[in-house]
């Protein structure tokens, strides 16, 4: 079983991620890749075969990232056992050569869709089916944002619902909102195929352009509280009241 050391928790709680080092097995990683080419109908090394759609339609891999005995574990030992989910979706950064690099003007916090927020979202994890280097598509995160992001609904709590896009500044800054309250600036999760980067629902993270040679296969998984419906606009005063840790 595996279990996260308290040093390992303590990054978690302080930064609002952790990466884990080969965390998904060699043969796991490349059944999913065989998965993925298959489904998609194209030849992993020939670029005039590869399609361009960032979300793939009806795929999933098998099996699904969320429900790994080892990744369970981990969100066992986070939840104490009352965090649900684990299913996700693969996303493509498919390689834009031509493009000039930069780093994202900002991030966003997941959870908000038309009709609000859903309410309960409590963690995320992500991993690539192959290496993704630096300036290659890498899921970009802005450390210790989940602090500030926290702060920010602890004072204006009514917003929590995505009222928040109805304030007069939200028009000019957008999901800049939050990130620019961060810390810290942006990193890029530059990761071998296997490692895993877990990350907290308040943690302020979004896409990256890819100009390199080959395609980011993302991986996501998303946990959500299991009765997210008692909870689902409460900003506790302590971030992980609603955490076993």
């Amino acid at each position: 079983m595996t279990v996260l050391h308290k040093s390992q928790i303590d990054f978690f709680k302080t930064q609002g991620y952790l990466i884990l080092k080969g965390f998904v097995e060699t043969e796991q990683m490349a059944v999913w890749r065989g998965q993925f080419w298959t489904h998609v109908g194209a030849d992993s090394q020939d670029p005039a075969s590869w399609p361009d759609s960032y979300v793939i339609d009806d795929f999933a891999v098998d099996p699904a990232f969320g429900q790994l005995p080892q990744m369970q574990a981990v969100v066992e030992q986070l939840g104490g056992g009352l965090f649900v989910g684990g299913g996700g979706s693969l996303l493509v950064q498919w390689p834009k050569k031509e493009s000039t690099w930069d780093w994202p003007g900002q991030g966003h916090i997941d959870g908000y869709g038309p009709n609000g927020w859903s309410g309960g979202f409590m963690l995320g994890a992500t991993a690539y089916l192959d290496e993704v280097e630096g300036q290659g598509g890498a899921f970009t995160y802005w450390p210790q944002s989940h602090l500030s992001v926290h702060d920010f609904f602890r004072e204006f709590p009514d917003q929590i619902d995505g009222s928040f896009t109805k304030r007069e500044d939200w028009e000019s800054r957008q999901w800049g909102l939050f990130s620019d309250r961060s810390p810290q600036g942006p990193e890029q999760f530059v990761a071998e195929a296997g490692d895993v980067i877990l990350w907290h629902s308040f943690m302020c993270h979004t896409g990256s352009a890819n100009i390199r040679a080959n395609p980011r296969l993302g991986l996501f998984a998303r946990w959500h509280y299991a009765e997210r419906e008692v909870m689902r606009y409460e900003i506790p005063e302590d971030l992980w009241h609603y955490w076993a840790i």
